[in-house]
């Protein structure tokens, strides 16, 4: 990848390879000329080669060093290329997280509804079983709702805190649901209501001092 008109790594690389090349060749032509030379054209012939081997290895040592410093700029390319990249992203979840909170601000007016509807209905049970914790359906339902997202997600939202149980597990129970628990809720509700046809029998079994017959005997 070429920088601002630069060489690349691999372009300084072949360079290299062909320096030290020439380097090879040189220190083999001068250690063997260095055992026969005898003629001032032998020597000057070494001194030649010699001068052309200073500049050979000058000349690697100068590409070494702009071939560490093209990879070190080739890698801060191809990492502004990766924030890039992390950036579009990024911004993708930000309009994503948006998309989310007006979902979560578009549940709360179901979840007042609720919540208004459910303390209605307390109020309007006459006689409150002594079981009954009236206010616990809505003090869970955040509860709730986090385990619905957590069945939902197959696990990759996190429920309530200490809940050891897999989604399918809790998917099972309908007590960890909204609709599971509120009619249970409601269930509780009306355990105080009179039921005649049982609270007769329950008369007659009173009064006779013994076990009403079965219907249908």
């Amino acid at each position: 990848m070429a920088i601002f008109g630069k060489p690349t790594a691999a372009t300084l690389t072949e360079q290299l390879g062909a320096t030290l090349g020439d380097i090879n060749r040189l220190h083999a032509d001068i250690a063997a000329l260095s055992e026969s030379a005898s003629t001032d054209a032998d020597h000057h012939r070494l001194n030649v080669w010699r001068s052309r081997l200073d500049s050979a290895l000058a000349k690697e040592t100068k590409l070494r060093a702009e071939i560490a410093g093209a990879v070190a700029a080739e890698r801060l390319v191809e990492r502004d290329k990766a924030f890039d990249a992390a950036v579009a992203i990024g911004n993708q979840a930000a309009q994503a997280g948006a998309e989310l909170a007006k979902v979560i601000a578009g549940i709360w007016p179901a979840v007042r509804k609720l919540i208004e509807l459910d303390e209605a209905f307390c109020a309007a049970v006459p006689v409150k079983p002594p079981d009954w914790d009236e206010h616990a359906f809505t003090r869970d339902l955040i509860s709730l709702m986090l385990n619905e997202m957590y069945v939902a997600s197959e696990g990759r939202l996190r429920g309530t805190t200490g809940l050891v149980q897999s989604p399918h597990q809790l998917a099972q129970n309908p007590l960890f649901s909204i609709e599971g628990a509120l009619h249970e809720h409601l269930r509780m509700g009306f355990k105080a209501r009179p039921n005649p046809q049982r609270d007769g029998l329950i008369a007659a079994q009173e009064q006779s001092g013994g076990v009403p017959a079965e219907q249908g005997e």
